[in-house]
């Protein structure tokens, strides 16, 4: 069978890429969000296995796994019966290709390739997800990097129990070449089952064949079972006894004796010295003739793997061409392109180092007499990086992200060793530098192309001009550099920002230095200005929407990112700011699908890595655990620009949350000499000072005298996951008492931290302490018995006080509550009669909210009246209706301004119905997934609901016999508490 047509009215099948025993690939079309995709249909002997809507259901998990070197899964579902799954087209080819076209691989890359791999399965290893078929025909090779795919079918079959089924229908999980001696003989499979596998890799990159070879699977099975690794040193002498020993212990029969997880295999790979690499390389990948056939790929039209291969392969050192020759090759001559691909379809073995398409690009050098910005030459630095970004195959690599902080003050004290050596740890044959020199009111600038092997200056260019307008004149000084290794001159990018008006230009980098040092009022000024003199510079309105959104300015920053969407931009920056479009929707999975595909596309995008961390840190994801999500996020993009002060503020909160202490002193440094917004570095100051030495040192109430607001996102952010509990109570219970103006603003923070140190105390089960402080604030005349009405749903023990403040409503406004004036205590009226069995009551409030929503027309009370409709129908007994009423709330898009402290916009109660629901319906995993989301900090409630979270995942994971998860769950509870027995809904 071939598929043909559109799958779930989204994708557009095109053609058939390849098939093997498991599934079939296809190249489709997203008609939703534009862009090619890759689909995988599970072939039928799998799906009878497995079966289709468990195996869809269990392979959304795989969406959780959030790292630049492993192949996302966008979406899920079912056709003709079959299981699918959806994930980036990214053209390239595999490793198993690279492998059959040129035999063993330079050491180098062989160690680079391996060392990315085991990055990737450390970070899914921790997360709970064992590969079980880790071969060279799984690793794609693009952009530079290895990559590991399919990643989903070994984990969802394993846990829907199909691998015996499939075992009897003769199909076995794992590739016999690779596979473990544990894995081949049924038994117990964990993440060094995949240390072994890949330890099989780099043998076979290293000698040109596999460890063993056998007539039979079961033959070679054998062999992995019995048999000693041939010695690789016996083929290939030139490998060190270093590295063969990695291999070996990697390949250690008894899982025991290999590294103890995939993050000690990459640190010791890591460690090899380069003198005991023969030979240095990049990632670079050989054409190979015909498409890439079984894996999910994808690209701009221009990217370097698109054309066949990095643009001109790599530089070779004993046979270096002139030096003109090397800068063509970055920019994808044809004639090199030619000569390059020559070189790979031979097969040779040359002493191949560096990515000739990868530039590092230094900041450059201020005379002391010029009399302009001192940060004029990181500005002209981020000129020519942004002038030249996509341009072609072409990778310009920002080094102010890599200098520490003495060399970004004074680059002057950047030695040239440590310059290429710099630009070599990240794969550049070439790096730009420069200096600023004054010429009376004027000013020089000079710019040099340096190779990273040997000292030659490959090419120079230098241009004179105004010192009010230095970024133009290096513009200029790169436009007489480029056209002497170019044929036909620079790349229409520059002429573009050439001709852009020079205060938007100058605007823009000034904005840019305040935004990377998280100054987003100042950044947002400088932004504006930018897209006010030139409306068709998309990059700053994009960069300007970030800090208007981080300036709490959600109009200003839609209005900014719809300016950008009209003006045209590469895919990788087009998905970037679909998804910051969907972002500030409030729309979380559709801005992760975006942002996934920005990184599938630039897997080193660091800003795509950092605006996926924030759309978990500030939305509700239909499922997973945002905190874990969001670290992995913000880990990745630091990874690729660790100076970036800006990733540091939410991986501060992760941390400090986590009680994590062994980086956050130095991150907080670090983020504090930046100089950011007052508020989040007191925030941060306040949160890791009370984890560090607890919160008995701190005068509190002085600091909420001053400013409480940095104390109420403090307490809002510690008590997230029920982590930090004893300081968030101290941070709120600072602002109710010590907060000293009466200004409406003061009265609302007062107002969040009477909900916020409720809801952690009854959480803890200290529900007299609770009541006690919900009745100071209303014997205060502030209001505040609406908070029994949600607490009494949940926490049997407040029943009798939500039943009073209902009864007294009731008589205050009708049976069903129909003159109540307030739409979220009417619908909390609502969901409190629901919960507590009187559907018609329920049923009653649901049409009253229904009907002045449609007269008023407001966001709000739409989204109460259908909640309040979902619950209503579950009270009734309508649980296929209350389902789908639930799971399209749940998923919808969110007023962003409104998650943090509206009670009812984060939709806790119906996230909650949803996971109980899914759980009573025997859909356990879902259930999990779902309720997951509430270890959230970001909504201030969810702390409410996080007890009976707890119990939901606790019971659903026993449910599916996970009893190691099912005992966490419960530990996590038991560890709030404290020892009390309480009861949870």
């Amino acid at each position: 069978m071939s598929l043909t047509g559109v799958i779930d009215d989204r994708y557009a099948i095109e053609r058939e890429l390849g098939r093997g025993g498991m599934a079939t690939v296809y190249l489709a079309r997203d008609t939703r969000h534009g862009g090619r995709v890759a689909i995988k249909v599970l072939s039928p002997d799998i799906a009878i296995g497995v079966g289709g809507e468990r195996f869809t259901r269990e392979i959304r998990t795989t969406a959780h796994l959030q790292h630049p070197n492993i192949l996302p899964v966008f979406d899920s579902g079912e056709v003709d019966g079959l299981p699918y799954y959806v994930m980036p087209y990214v053209e390239g080819h595999t490793l198993a290709d690279r492998l059959a076209g040129e035999g063993a691989l330079p050491t180098a890359a062989a160690l680079d390739i391996a060392c990315e791999v085991a990055d990737a399965l450390d970070h899914a290893h921790h997360e709970g997800f064992v590969h079980r078929d880790i071969k060279p025909g799984n690793i794609l090779l693009a952009h530079g990097h290895a990559i590991v795919a399919d990643f989903g079918i070994a984990r969802a079959i394993e846990a829907l129990g199909g691998d015996d089924d499939l075992t009897k229908a003769g199909i076995a999980l794992g590739t016999a070449a690779y596979m473990s001696p544990e894995q081949a003989a049924a038994g117990r499979v964990d993440g060094r089952s995949d240390i072994y596998a890949l330890g099989c890799v780099l043998y076979e990159m290293l000698a040109g064949h596999a460890p063993f070879a056998a007539a039979t699977p079961q033959a070679l099975m054998a062999r992995h079972w019995a048999d000693t690794p041939p010695s690789i040193r016996t083929v290939r002498p030139s490998v060190s006894p270093a590295i063969e020993a990695i291999v070996l212990k990697a390949m250690a029969k008894s899982s025991a004796d290999r590294y103890a997880d995939a993050g000690q295999l990459r640190d010791a790979l890591k460690q090899i010295d380069t003198r005991e690499r023969d030979s240095i390389s990049a990632l670079g990948v050989p054409p190979v003739a015909g498409e890439a056939m079984d894996h999910a790929v994808s690209g701009d039209k221009g990217a370097a793997v698109a054309t066949g291969g990095l643009a001109g392969g790599a530089a070779t050192p004993a046979h270096r061409p002139e030096w003109s020759r090397p800068l063509m090759a970055v920019i994808g001559v044809s004639a090199v392109l030619t000569a390059a691909t020559f070189a790979w379809t031979l097969g040779r073995e040359a002493p191949v180092t560096l990515d000739t398409n990868r530039v590092m690009v230094y900041p450059l050098i201020v005379a002391n007499d010029f009399r302009g910005s001192r940060s004029i030459g990181e500005d002209v630095a981020t000129m020519i990086g942004s002038a030249l970004d996509d341009s072609g195959p072409l990778k310009l690599i920002d080094a102010w992200a890599l200098l520490d902080s003495t060399r970004r003050h004074d680059i002057r004290t950047l030695s040239v060793d440590d310059a290429r050596s710099l630009a070599r740890s990240k794969r550049c044959a070439y790096y730009l530098n420069g200096r600023i020199v004054s010429r009376g009111d004027s000013a020089e600038v000079i710019l040099e192309l340096n190779a990273v092997d040997g000292d030659s200056v490959v090419a120079r260019g230098n241009a004179v001009g105004t010192s009010a307008q230095t970024w133009r004149t290096g513009l200029r000084a790169l436009n007489a550099l480029l056209p002497k290794v170019i044929p036909g001159g620079a790349p229409g990018s520059i002429a573009e920002w050439s001709d852009r008006d020079p205060g938007a230009v100058a605007n823009f980098l000034q904005g840019e230095a305040a935004f990377r040092r998280v100054r987003l009022t100042e950044a947002l000024t400088h932004f504006r200005n930018a897209v006010n003199a030139d409306s068709t510079f998309a990059l700053a309105a994009i960069r300007g929407a970030q800090a208007a959104a981080g300036n709490h300015r959600s109009a200003e920053a839609q209005s900014l990112i719809a300016i950008a969407l009209r003006q045209p931009m590469s895919e990788r920056h087009l998905r970037f700011a679909r998804g910051y479009e969907s972002f500030l929707l409030g729309r979380a999975d559709s801005a992760i699908a975006d942002f996934n595909r920005a990184v599938a596309i630039d897997p080193e995008m660091a800003a795509a890595w950092m605006q996926l961390g924030e759309v978990y840190m500030h939305l509700l994801p239909m499922e997973g655990n945002p905190d874990k999500l969001a670290r992995a996020a913000f880990d990745s993009a630091r990874r690729l620009d660790p100076a970036a002060v800006n990733l540091l503020y939410h991986a501060i909160e992760i941390r400090l949350r986590e009680g994590d202490l062994r980086e956050t002193p130095a991150m907080l440094s670090r983020f504090l000499a930046a100089r950011p917004d007052s508020v989040y570095g007191a925030q941060l100051t306040l949160m890791e000072s009370c984890v560090r030495e607890g919160p008995g040192k701190m005068r509190w109430e002085d600091l909420a005298r001053k400013n409480p607001f940095p104390l109420l996102a403090a307490a809002n952010s510690l008590k997230g996951a029920g982590s930090q509990l004893a300081c968030a109570k101290v941070a709120y219970n600072a602002v109710l008492r010590g907060a000293a103006a009466s200004d409406p603003l003061t009265e609302a923070m007062r107002w969040n931290s009477v909900i916020g140190l409720q809801s952690v105390l009854l959480a803890e089960g200290r529900t007299s302490e609770a009541v006690r402080h919900v009745d100071e604030w209303i014997a205060r005349g502030q209001g505040g018995s609406s908070l029994y009405l949600l607490d009494g749903a949940y926490y049997p023990e407040l029943r009798h006080h939500a039943k009073q403040v209902a009864m007294d409503d009731e008589a205050k406004y009708g049976a069903g509550y129909e003159r109540c004036p307030f739409p979220v205590r009417l619908w909390q009226l609502g969901v409190w009669e629901a919960r507590s069995g009187r559907p018609s009551v329920a049923s009653a409030v649901a049409r009253t909210l229904e009907e002045r929503a449609a007269r008023s027309g407001e966001v709000q009370e739409r989204l109460l009246a259908r909640s309040m409709a979902s619950h209503a129908a579950l009270a009734s007994g309508d649980t296929t209706d209350a389902l789908r009423m639930l799971t399209e709330l749940v998923g919808e898009e969110l007023p962003v301004e409104d998650v943090t402290w509206n009670v009812a916009i984060s939709r806790g109660t119906d996230r909650l119905a949803l996971a109980e629901l899914l759980a009573a319906r025997g859909n356990y995993k879902r259930a999990i997934d779902i309720a997951d989301v509430f270890d959230s900090a970001w909504p201030q409630i969810y702390i409410l609901y996080y007890p009976a979270s707890l119990k939901v995942r606790a019971d659903a994971a026993t449910a599916l016999g996970d009893h190691q998860a099912a005992a966490r769950y419960r530990s996590r509870l038991a560890t709030l508490r404290g020892g009390r027995v309480v009861a949870v809904r």
